[in-house]
């Protein structure tokens, strides 16, 4: 058998073909055919003294263990840890889990269309929100502000694609394939209402500073958190963190808009700088704006909502959740209470088309 380090097969669907099932379509005794993220690489020993190789292996459904237990010299070094591997091997269980017994391992390099098979994605469909992205960047009245936003994430801008697709962190809130558009989107349209709510109240909110740097507070996760298919931080995101790079990256594009003026950009800056909130937060500045302090907290809400979520995702009503320890709790799904005859209910995609309707009006 020829050796996939001397024959590369470089397209997970031809190295699979019509077998590529996810990680939830499999069963005990499965015979398998699969592609699957390398999330993490053990060489370890068994009782006897015989080393095998431990892989955390995982695709958008799940996780699963992989074994090799044989010829471990010669399959470890195709399958570093952030790599795309094939696989072929049998499904097993063991104490209730199920596992795979690696047989074979090919080293792939994915296109793009194959990410979506590979990695959690958002739960929202991508076009509704990129259409919601665009939306929020043409609601934007100021020219300078609107052609930065433009510059960083439209449609036809290397930094607008990479946006797209990002995660938003490596865990704990929107950690998955669109999680950084999911979140910025968000964000940007809670700041949106918020902004409308309290102008009605008669604030003097800038509504258009406010989206605009609530579509770009996490924009430097594009150079700390590493392109995908990989996962973790980069050096330099390592050494400055999203908030200094955000800042670097914006300057540079603003640097080619001559409508931004100088002092609206500080103001934009500080959005940036001060969107976590506090210094252990690893915020530079706590907000001094009434816009950046709004940013802040909603910025908070939207991740700690979206780890709830995810936290009380496929538990029972009437159950708690594990204690979650970034949290510092465990939640509660309560039972839901019985719609009435006597009012039609509004569904949540209705509900967010009434907010996505302010934008044009």
């Amino acid at each position: 058998m020829t050796s996939s380090a001397t024959n590369p097969r470089t397209d997970p669907r031809s190295f699979c073909g019509d077998a590529w099932r996810l990680i939830e379509q499999l069963a005990d005794g499965d015979e398998i055919t699969a592609c699957y993220r390398v999330l993490d690489a053990r060489r370890l020993d068994a009782k006897n003294g015989k080393p095998y190789l431990k892989l955390g292996l995982g695709d958008r459904s799940g996780t699963i263990d992989g074994f090799v237990w044989e010829d471990v010299e010669r399959w470890e070094p195709l399958c570093p840890a952030d790599s795309v591997v094939g696989v072929r091997g049998r499904v097993g269980s063991y104490q209730e889990r199920l596992q795979v017994r690696v047989h074979w391992i090919e080293p792939l390099r994915p296109e793009p269309a194959d990410l979506e098979r590979l990695l959690p994605t958002s739960p929202r469909p991508r076009e509704r929100m990129e259409a919601e992205l665009d939306a929020l960047i043409g609601s934007v009245s100021e020219p300078g502000l609107r052609r930065l936003l433009q510059r960083c994430l439209g449609r036809g801008t290397e930094l607008g694609r990479a946006f797209r697709v990002h995660p938003a962190a490596k865990r704990n809130h929107h950690a998955y394939l669109c999680g950084l558009l999911e979140h910025s989107v968000s964000v940007a349209t809670g700041c949106h209402a918020l902004a409308e709510h309290y102008r009605r109240q008669g604030a003097e909110v800038d509504r258009d500073l406010l989206v605009t740097g609530a579509l770009l507070h996490d924009f430097g996760k594009l150079r700390e958190l590493r392109g995908l298919p990989a996962s973790g931080y980069t050096d330099e995101g390592q050494l400055l963190g999203h908030i200094v790079l955000g800042i670097q990256m914006v300057t540079r594009e603003a640097a080619a808009v001559t409508e931004l003026p100088e002092s609206r950009l500080l103001l934009l800056q500080h959005l940036i700088a001060s969107h976590q909130g506090r210094p252990e937060w690893d915020s530079p500045r706590v907000p001094q704006l009434r816009e950046a302090l709004i940013l802040h907290y909603m910025d908070d809400l939207d991740a700690k909502l979206n780890q709830a979520a995810a936290l009380l995702s496929g538990v029972p009503a009437g159950e708690w959740t594990t204690y979650d320890r970034t949290l510092a709790r465990a939640f509660f799904r309560p039972s839901a209470l019985a719609a009435s005859d006597d009012v039609e209910p509004v569904s949540s995609e209705e509900a967010r088309d009434l907010v996505f309707d302010l934008f044009r009006g």
